[in-house]
């Protein structure tokens, strides 16, 4: 239960509004009660004369004994009771809904921002789609556990509460067999909820293999069209949708036995009762009486649902604080200092780095670029080329070793002033569903649309920007689909541009691109790349043949460095790659 008491410190900001919904609650209990009273008053009408008289009522209060009014007085009264249960019924409901919804909005939230600031390694580890279903299933079953769970967790009790004196003033010592069968109820239903908590777990498990599924499709559906492998998707989901199923029969089968059982454990104490009552009971008293029990018995089976609600939102809220109790790997140090331009060097020490599998990335890196040097890092696929630059930003920390910038280990710099003076454009050209402007200014948000087209001509993007539909307010679609790739590193060339910063990471900017999207690229790389400190990752030598200091990685060694012409007069690893690309 320590993640419901979680969970439940949601609500604590709105306690103000959950108490006007308890008080609204008590209330409406009371008019619940009154309904057996309406019944008592009904019954009593119709053989005393147009009368209702109040009378031989061992348990009730002595000030009510021998009153009486006439029958015309209960249309009167039965309106008044179901108009004042209904004014706090919806009062008390639509207060406890807008504290749940409140409190729900509030996990999403914070969930959304933990996974944001967490680093990339825990990325590596899961899959989109399991991500997705926390924020979107596990939140919305933890929905239901708040909102419906809370009003019937206080309103019930109340039922219960103030139903019971109504049950032994109608029904006397009878009334003691009608509610003492109750406890033993309790057992089944504890024992039913713990075994629904390990089945909805595992049915979440289930269905964030759905989302996970949905979204590498959804992401490789010209793949799986190219290779005519829609039947081979078909069959894959359908078999997780299967097994989703079959735990959703499970879980259904342990929620809808718990209703029955409270009912017949309900049925032997009103029968029981109602063979008593038969013999002991005057017929007003009798009617009464099992109205009350009905009105009792209700609550605990709205009770047997709560149950099974908070086991089902126990096993949501598990996943979900075990994403918000992640600890990001990448942290700002206490006091850490900003770093300001300008940049001097950006040194490499010793430097390895090997992720969760154990085996080393990058072995004994040690390297320095001065300002405005352009590096360029090449090599064999998987010798760490992005790993290397992704540290830079500490995107990933070194397992061993530092890097410095300016002397100062990067570690001890605030994160976002070091990410700030880094500009990254990657071959995977991140861009959003939104438009052209606003994805030109992501890194600065504040831009004008004058500094916004000032940078989009600098990068080569301007003339076919205004070719668009709505030039740069048009929406260019998720990921930039309604662009060529070309046209797509343009915009993502001229966002680096406009954040204007004095590092620069290249990874592979070119390499997707025809031989003419090419050159237009690298005309706004090439004006992008001045002024500033580089690191290149080249697939193409002919990008980086001016390259101040070129490097060879091999199996996350430095393996060569030096020039374009010192590396080709080595017989080396450089020379093999150059010979390839330039079939010599």
């Amino acid at each position: 239960m320590d993640v419901y008491k979680r969970l439940l410190g949601y609500i604590y900001p709105h306690r103000y509004r959950l108490a006007v919904a308890i008080v609204c609650m008590f209330f409406l209990s009371i008019s619940q009660v009154m309904v057996s009273a309406v019944l008592y008053i009904v019954v009593n009408g119709f053989y005393n004369n147009g009368m209702v008289i109040i009378k031989d009522i061992p348990h009730a209060p002595a000030f009510i004994q021998g009153f009486q009014f006439p029958v015309t007085w209960i249309p009167v009264i039965v309106v008044a009771v179901f108009l004042f249960r209904g004014i706090f019924d919806y009062a008390s409901n639509y207060q406890m809904a807008a504290v749940g919804i409140r409190a729900i909005r509030k996990v999403r939230d914070d969930l959304y921002e933990k996974l944001v600031h967490l680093s990339l390694d825990f990325y590596s580890r899961g899959r989109t789609g399991e991500l997705m279903s926390r924020i979107l299933n596990d939140v919305g079953f933890i929905q239901g556990g708040i909102t419906d769970v809370l009003v019937d967790l206080v309103k019930q009790p109340f039922v219960i509460l103030f139903n019971i004196p109504m049950i032994f003033i109608w029904g006397g010592p009878i009334a003691i067999v009608a509610v003492g069968v109750f406890p033993i109820v309790l057992i089944p239903i504890a024992m039913l909820g713990k075994r629904l908590r390990g089945l909805t777990r595992k049915m979440q498990e289930k269905t964030a293999d759905i989302s996970s599924m949905l979204e590498e499709t959804f992401t490789g559906i010209r793949i799986v069209k190219a290779f005519n492998m829609e039947q081979r998707e078909i069959e894959k989901f359908k078999a997780v949708n299967r097994s989703v199923f079959e735990f959703f029969k499970k879980t259904i089968r342990v929620t809808v036995i718990q209703r029955p059982i409270i009912e017949v454990f309900a049925a032997i104490g009103a029968g029981t009762a109602i063979w008593f009552g038969y013999q002991h009971l005057t017929p007003d008293r009798f009617v009464a009486l099992i109205g009350s029990l009905f009105i009792f018995y209700e609550p605990f089976k709205k009770l047997s649902k709560v149950n099974s609600t908070i086991q089902q939102s126990i096993a949501a809220g598990n996943r979900i604080f075990e994403v918000m109790d992640q600890v990001p790997s990448v942290q700002n140090k206490p006091n850490a200092e900003k770093l300001m331009p300008p940049i001097k060097t950006v040194t490499f020490e010793n430097v390895n780095l090997a992720y969760d599998t154990g085996s080393e990335i990058l072995n004994g890196i040690s390297l320095e670029v001065k300002a405005d040097q352009v590096l360029a890092i090449v090599g064999p696929s998987g010798s760490g080329k992005t790993s290397l630059v992704n540290m830079i930003p500490r995107f990933y920390d070194p397992t061993k070793g530092s890097i410095k910038i300016n002397g100062v280990d990067i570690r001890d710099y605030d994160l976002k002033s070091l990410r700030e003076q880094i500009g990254i454009v990657s071959q995977e050209t991140v861009l959003f569903n939104t438009t052209v402007m606003e994805n030109i200014a992501y890194g600065k948000p504040s831009a004008t649309l004058e500094q916004v087209i000032e940078a989009a001509k600098a990068g080569f993007a301007d003339d076919f920007i205004r070719e668009l539909p709505n030039g740069y307010g048009t929406i260019i679609g998720e990921k930039g689909v309604k662009l060529s790739g070309g046209q797509r590193q343009r915009l993502s060339i001229a966002r680096a541009l406009l954040k204007n910063p004095p590092i620069l990471i290249l990874d592979e900017a070119t390499s997707q691109l025809d031989t003419e999207s090419e050159r237009q690229v690298q005309k706004a790389i090439d004006l992008l790349m001045k002024g500033r400190t580089v690191f290149v990752i080249a697939h193409r030598l002919s990008t980086i043949q001016s390259a101040d200091r070129i490097i060879v990685l091999e199996r996350g060694k430095i393996a060569q460095s030096g020039t374009n012409d010192r590396l080709l007069q080595e017989d080396g690893p450089y020379k093999r790659l150059y010979n390839l690309q330039f079939n010599i």
